[in-house]
């Protein structure tokens, strides 16, 4: 089978598979070149000197007086060694040079470890100014330490009891440790009064050496002899190494400037980079394709899947989901999408198999599909919001009424307790340790605190119904750690307060009536499914609303609600406005727990619906894009 024929049929059935269609192109005017490459390159030499400390042992080396003296040298010769006039440094280079060249063209660094000569210099100590003695600590120069019995005195005190006189006598005598001179020799200095420097070790002398430490890297020139190659030549040079060369030649070394100039070392090479050049014909569209190297490696494939992967990809993002589906299904834009969501690169494009053109467009498509899923996945959620709000603004309301109506002596301190607007000043008084938490040390409050934040960090990176940012997760943690005490806290203790009133279940049956059964009139109209029907459930649960009163009304005489002397719906009324008080004191918690409520839940039912109708679309990569993919 020809070359041609081969290429020809690897096209087409590589095609196939990667795009799904059939792609019937067709090769010709195959053309062999072995063109000449021609390009420079060379080593870029980073040189420095570290210093090395040896304190007061002297290192083998060059001894240079100084340590500035030895700095200087040091510096000297690494100034040869970048000049390239340094034989050891040339050495080092071509040893280095010979192998890599010819296996790979790829930059990076090689290091050429320190040079063996190594540069001496001494200083005076400053600790002991080059005497190599110090002051003895123990004795302060003097050679005698103070007795330890008798605390240098010479005497001590003893008693003795007179048995003649039947009495104890105090008196002093000579200390038997001292012989009654109050010191001893220094155990440390033998009584010289100075010991030897710890920072010399008595030599009187610092020792610096100063070593050069290279490293090269590599920077390439390239210059074309050929109008043959393509703007992709250099980058397959450098993707795939020399060894896709057959040989390279006329290897000189020269002098250049610009980029590399400066450099130890630069060499120009002559490549020879054999190719096989085709005319590619599909749709009547010609286009060059090349194959290059010793093994045959895709060069340029000339956008050869052009038409077939367009031919799916104009219809990505147009209306239809089968469409789209299928399109994200395909494995050439599937790679493309891919490849630009996380920012990487990809053969197909690499060696132009699809040309940036259609690249663009199928990306272009793709945007536009996101797009569209991220208006749908939020459409209708503003009035959904609003609803929940309400919804879930007179739950809220709904149970503190029932609070303030069981408990009523439990409601009528609430001025007394600290409510979300005082708040703020208890959080200033944690942070600032005027009081202690749970009795602890005032300053475990920021332990406390840091611990909560760090908790309620994890809490929302591992609950949280979806990916969001570090920003959101920060806010959202801090959020937390805010409002949290706040809430178990005002549980624990007003729990506590209202069991200690106990419950007044007549004013709040009667009174809670009147709220919880408002829920019947919203039933009698959304549980008819029939729009006709709906008026006749108001009305219905009108009627039932309005016979609770009464029932409720009729037993008063038993459940003592109101007193029987006075009116019971005046009563009632009275009741309730007592109530109603308790709410004005908490209405910012309630309106709070409200909104907190309707706009998350509202949101993460959006989004988990959304997440339903983007994964039909069985496309990781669009549940990444929409940021669902946890």
């Amino acid at each position: 089978m020809s070359k041609l024929q081969q290429f020809q049929d690897y096209i087409r059935s590589n095609g196939e598979e990667i795009t799904g269609v059939d792609v019937p192109v067709t090769l010709s005017d195959e053309q062999a070149k072995d063109a000449q490459l021609k390009f420079n390159f060379g080593w870029r030499v980073e040189i420095g000197v570290s210093r090395h400390s040896h304190g007061g042992s002297r290192p083998s080396g060059i001894y240079c007086g100084t340590s500035s003296e030895a700095s200087a040298d040091a510096h000297n010769a690494a100034k040869e060694f970048v000049s390239g006039r340094d034989p050891l440094f040339n050495e080092r280079f071509l040893k280095i040079l010979g192998p890599d060249v010819s296996k790979n063209f790829l930059i990076k660094n090689t290091s050429l470890n320190s040079a063996p000569s190594e540069y001496v210099g001494g200083d005076t100590c400053s600790t002991c100014n080059g005497s190599g003695c110090v002051r003895c600590g123990s004795c302060h120069g003097s050679g005698k330490t103070n007795c330890y019995s008798c605390g240098g005195r010479g005497r001590i005190s003893v008693s003795k009891y007179d048995s003649y006189s039947e009495r104890t006598v105090y008196t002093t005598e000579s200390c038997s440790s001292c012989w009654g001179s109050g010191s001893h020799t220094c155990s440390r200095c033998s009584g010289r009064g100075d010991v030897t420097c710890g920072t010399c070790s008595g030599s009187g002398t610092l020792y610096y050496s100063y070593t050069i430490d290279g490293e090269a890297k590599r920077s390439t020139k390239w210059y074309y002899t050929s109008n043959d190659y393509h703007e992709w030549t250099g980058d397959f040079l450098k993707r795939t190494g020399l060894n896709v060369v057959h040989s390279f030649n006329d290897i000189t070394e020269i002098d250049v400037e610009g980029d590399l100039d400066g450099c130890t070392f630069v060499y120009g090479f002559t490549a020879v980079l054999p190719t096989l050049q085709f005319t590619a014909s599909i749709d009547k569209v010609d286009t060059r394709m090349c194959f290059a190297g010793k093994q045959n490696r895709t060069h340029d494939a000339g956008g050869v899947y052009d038409p077939a992967v367009w031919q799916v990809a104009q219809k990505l993002g147009a209306g239809s989901k089968n469409d789209d589906t299928k399109a994200l299904a395909t494995p050439a834009i599937k790679d493309i999408i891919e490849a630009k969501e996380t920012k990487t690169s990809i053969a197909l494009l690499e060696e132009n198999w699809v040309s940036s053109d259609i690249k663009d467009a199928v990306v272009a498509n793709y945007d536009s599909l996101v797009s569209q899923l991220k208006k749908q996945s939020v459409k209708g959620i503003v009035p959904k919001m609003m609803a929940s709000l309400a919804k879930y603004g007179y739950l809220f309301f709904t149970l503190a009424i029932l609070i303030a109506l069981f408990f009523p002596e439990f409601a009528e301190e609430a001025p007394y307790r600290m409510g979300i607007m005082q708040y703020p000043q208890w959080i200033i008084a944690v942070l600032s340790a005027d009081f202690a938490l749970f009795g602890i040390h005032p300053l475990a409050n920021y332990v406390m605190v840091i611990g909560l934040f760090f908790a309620s960090y994890q809490l929302v990176k591992r609950g949280y119904w979806k990916s969001i940012g570090k920003a959101k997760t920060y806010a959202l943690a801090l959020g937390i750690t805010l409002l949290l005490p706040h809430i178990c806290l005002s549980l624990y203790y007003n729990t506590q307060s209202a069991m200690h009133f106990g419950p007044s279940f007549a004013e709040g049956l009667a009174g809670g009536a009147i709220f919880v059964g408002l829920y019947l009139l919203v039933l009698g109209v959304t549980w008819p499914k029939k729009w006709y029907l709906k008026p006749l459930g108001l009305i219905a649960a009108t009627a039932l609303y309005a016979g609770i009163q009464f029932v409720f009304a009729m037993l008063n005489g038993a459940l003592g609600t109101v007193p029987a002397d006075e009116n019971y719906f005046r009563g009632l009324g009275n009741i309730v406005a007592s109530a109603l008080m308790y709410i004005q004191y908490n209405f910012i918690e309630i309106g709070l727990f409200a909104v907190l409520f309707s706009y998350f839940l509202t949101r993460r039912r959006f989004w988990l619906n959304a997440k339903t109708d983007v994964a039909d679309y069985n496309s990781p990569v669009l549940l990444k894009s929409m940021n669902m993919d946890r």
